[in-house]
Parts: C-alpha cells; structure tokens; sequence
C-alpha cells in the first residue's frame, strides 16, 4: 500500500547530529561531509556506499512544541573505554548496538539495538538542555547496517522507523532509488539487530 505518513510522530530517529565523526575507510568524517556514494565503514559489510542522504535542522522553537526532538547526549567513555571518544550526540530514538551477555540470557541475542532515550542515567547519558538548534542527519545503505560513530557502534536510517521526519522532496527521492518501497514501506527489510524497547532496555539494565 501506498506510504501515508502517521498522524503524530514522538521524535527524530536514526539520527546523528552535525560534527559526529563516522567511520569510513582509513579515518573518519563528519557526518555533514558525507555524500551519496561515499563510503562508510559498516560492522556487518564492510565498506558500503551511502544511497541516500537528508537532514533536518531544528531550533528552541521545534523542542518547546515537542521536547522529545532535543538530542541525548553521551558524554566520552560512558559507554566503556573510548566508547565515544568524543561526546556524542544523538536523537532520542537513535539506537546504540549493546553487546552484553544479559542480552543473550533475557532475549536469546549477543548483540540488540536500544534507544538512546532508554540509557538515560541523569550524569553521562543526558537529554542536552543547553543546546538551541540541531541538525540531524540520515543516511541509508542498501540494507540497515551498524556504523561507527565517533567510535560508537550505532543504526544507519531505517526508512520503516523514521520516514515521517522526512520531507516530501526527500522521501520522493528516497522512492527513487527504492521504488518498492512506495508501495511497501517494509520492503526495505529487516533491521541489523533486533531493536528493544525503553522497557526491556529496563529490564536489561536492572539485571
């Protein structure tokens, strides 16, 4: 069936910010430089090329009328050592690949994709209050992948999660190159781990 947008959507998905450095063949690269047809370093594929590539920027007056488009932000380390190098910011629903043997015991996975909003910890994973504009960006592969960013594993867009924060010149853009996915969004195809929600992310951590 046809793409219809849902009538509400809770925040910016599968989306990194302006100055997260991603991986790419001998180094890194701001995510605002990549290009179509650049190519990123991805956990599962190896070097793959980007097909698709939107942004959507975001002020005061987008987190006063929605506050769930304010980025989470991960400071250095808090996710293990260098994990991230740097800071990281991201969008609340942007998911992080969590390796951890409670993964497998809880949910039959070695590895599972959670929600940034999920790891809030009130000290070094944070909804950031102190910035005033923020452009996200999405890139697409041919299949979902896991990328690097800023040393971090995290999601590429998977256009069944997030379409809806695309603007309609982009999305007939995306339909372009994916044309099946006009008339079925889920055709794009699985995502590279199984995602979890804020509740079983939870469920994970209080183990």
């Amino acid at each position: 069936m046809p793409y219809t947008a849902p009538a509400a959507a809770s925040a910016e998905r599968m989306s990194h910010v302006t100055g997260t450095m991603i991986a790419v063949p001998g180094g890194q690269k701001p995510v605002e430089q990549l290009e179509v047809g650049d190519l990123v370093l991805t956990k599962d594929n190896g070097a793959q090329p980007i097909r698709w590539i939107a942004s959507r920027a975001l002020n005061a007056s987008s987190f006063k009328a929605d506050p769930s488009l304010r980025p989470i932000r991960i400071q250095a380390g808090a996710l293990g050592d260098q994990k991230p190098e740097r800071d990281l910011v991201v969008s609340q629903n942007h998911c992080v690949l969590i390796s951890d043997w409670r993964c497998e015991l809880l949910f039959g996975e070695d590895e599972v994709l959670a929600p940034a909003k999920a790891l809030l910890n009130d000290s070094t994973i944070t909804i950031d209050h102190t910035c005033e504009d923020v452009t996200y960006y999405h890139f697409i592969f041919d299949q979902h992948e896991i990328v690097y960013s800023n040393n971090v594993e995290t999601e590429s867009f998977h256009p069944a999660a997030g379409l809806d924060m695309v603007d309609d010149a982009k999305r007939e853009e995306l339909f372009k190159i994916f044309p099946q996915l006009e008339d079925d969004i889920d055709a794009f195809g699985p995502q590279a781990r199984a995602s979890l929600t804020s509740q079983e992310v939870e469920v994970l951590m209080a183990c």
